[in-house]
């Protein structure tokens, strides 16, 4: 850390723009949704499409759902500088309370050490992807971020407390914001859903909704698509809880059964049971709310 009055930063904030999230990011499981430290690795595969996410911890674990909002925060900053016809850089520097505020967090003591083990897990947490188009294949190895520094000042009490933040983007998340710019508007109140599936399930609704009315996916693929660590069973009562309780903006859930869709083959020696026949036949579905008007 730097203990500084006289490091002189250019301080950006987007209190009253626009937030962005990045498309590609959204799409895939890449944070931990459990504020515990996940120290066993998330793979995912697709094999139909030739997609492999392998996201390994640093030695605090693997980053979380909450660490990501220093990612949206730093990517709707890039993005409102190339707004306002600025050309962004990737290292991108910002008060720590201004992203207190803005993710609607608390100003105490506890706040300003969390934001710093968030940093830490982003830049420690070691991503892996393989994605195939046509007989090519394109691997990444990448953290989230390459580095970070964090500004103190002494309080009037003395003491010190964190004041500015500079983080350095990866350059593969950084060319997604400013040259294919991949972001979608995300409502800004996803910074108050308090669980981590609500907030991945939000992600994925506004990932997919953006231009179709509804969209469908099984039971199982969006277990998948979560990254959830927890067994099937447990996703799937939490799941509809989520859905009896409609927390997302913008969009809500819903549970059906596809009579046509015949059970996989059992896994193991244990007969089929009628559970595990409704959850491979179980369809979620995710729509916008009505009168609402999706984001662009």
């Amino acid at each position: 850390m730097a203990s500084n009055d006289q490091v002189d930063l250019f301080l950006s904030s987007i209190i009253d723009a626009p937030i962005k999230d990045q498309r590609d990011i959204m799409e895939f499981p890449h944070f931990a949704l459990a504020k515990r430290a996940r120290m066993d690795p998330m793979i995912y595969d697709d094999r139909k499409r030739g997609i492999h996410v392998e996201v390994r911890p640093g030695h605090k674990g693997i980053a979380t759902i909450w660490d990501k909002d220093v990612m949206i925060y730093c990517s709707s900053l890039i993005n409102e500088q190339i707004e306002r016809g600025l050309t962004p850089a990737r290292t991108i520097q910002f008060h720590a309370y201004d992203f207190l505020r803005l993710a609607r967090r608390g100003e105490g003591k506890r706040s300003y050490q969390l934001l710093q083990d968030a940093l830490d897990r982003l830049q420690s947490t070691a991503i892996r992807t393989t994605i195939k188009t046509g007989e090519k294949e394109e691997k990444r190895f990448f953290s989230w971020i390459e580095s970070a520094r964090i500004v103190e000042r002494k309080t009037p009490s003395g003491k010190d407390r964190m004041a500015a933040i500079e983080v350095t983007l990866n350059e593969w998340i950084f060319r997604a914001l400013t040259k294919d710019r991949t972001v979608l508007t995300i409502d800004s109140r996803y910074f108050s859903l308090k669980g981590g599936v609500e907030r991945r399930l939000y992600e994925l609704a506004r990932k997919h909704c953006g231009h179709q009315p509804r969209w469908d996916i099984s039971l199982i693929n969006l277990w998948k698509k979560c990254g959830s660590q927890t067994e099937l069973r447990f996703f799937k009562v939490n799941l509809l809880k989520i859905i009896e309780a409609d927390p997302l903006p913008s969009y809500s859930i819903s549970a059906s059964f596809d009579p046509k869709r015949k059970p996989g083959p059992p896994t193991d020696t244990h007969e089929v049971t009628r559970r595990y026949q409704k959850n491979e036949n179980m369809i979620i579905s995710f729509r916008p709310k009505e009168g609402i008007t999706v984001l662009e």
